[in-house]
């Protein structure tokens, strides 16, 4: 049974395309509505290789629903994007760069017809070619509020953007963190050129509590 609560954005093209096919080069605010997810932590320093194995551990474990989703929608059918969150106990961690004490998760939006147990069926499955990972799970994220940002380039332009967002931006919407950084990319780096790939930046915010400044750029960096 279908959650009538969760957006299908197989037929509501109007939020996916807000979602996930926003504008380049502005920030914009969005609603985001609630979604499932599955979802891989992670922590310590989100090396690439470490998030790397989890993105093709994750892949790995919803193989039976992606097959699935292929099989209902034929030639409709669009690979999701990998989605990255970031975040720290100290959010202060992460502005100074101590990546051994951040939190990540990696984390694929699922059809709205999925659920907890067909994921599970789908990691039993495929329990033999699974690599050694945390457990894979379901779950519905609700962002609500957020601002975004579409960039297409080279990733190295993305400390100046983070910086733009948390030391310009949110404060002169008067507007803060509430949540973890999110990045979105919507595209396999393996067959886009640097200068052509296209990344997602989100940040979930509310009204701004007092006069504080984020600043990522001193981190070199989310990426």
């Amino acid at each position: 049974m279908v959650d009538e609560a969760l957006v299908d954005l197989t037929q509501d093209r109007t939020v996916l395309r807000t979602l996930y096919a926003p504008s380049a080069g502005a920030f914009a605010m969005v609603d985001v509505p609630g979604l499932p997810f599955a979802m891989l932590d992670g922590e310590g320093p989100p090396s690439q290789s470490a998030i790397g194995a989890a993105v093709r551990n994750l892949y790995t474990a919803i193989y039976v629903i992606r097959r699935q989703a292929r099989e209902r929608m034929g030639k409709s059918f669009v690979e999701a994007p990998v989605e990255v969150l970031y975040w720290a106990e100290d959010m202060r961690d992460l502005a100074a760069g101590n990546r051994e004490n951040w939190h990540w998760r990696v984390q694929i939006t699922l059809p709205v017809w999925s659920t907890a147990h067909s994921l599970r069926e789908s990691v039993a499955e495929m329990r033999g070619e699974l690599g050694a990972s945390g457990a894979v799970r379901w779950e519905i994220s609700v962002e609500g509020r957020c601002v975004q940002y579409l960039h297409i380039g080279q990733t190295s332009a993305l400390p100046r953007i983070i910086e733009r967002l948390y030391g310009e931006h949110l404060p002169k919407e008067g507007l803060e963190p509430d949540g973890p950084y999110h990045e979105i990319y919507l595209d396999d780096w393996n067959r886009v050129s640097e200068n052509r790939r296209k990344i997602i930046l989100r940040q979930p915010v509310r009204a701004m509590k007092q006069a504080e400044s984020y600043s990522l750029l001193q981190s070199g960096g989310i990426s």
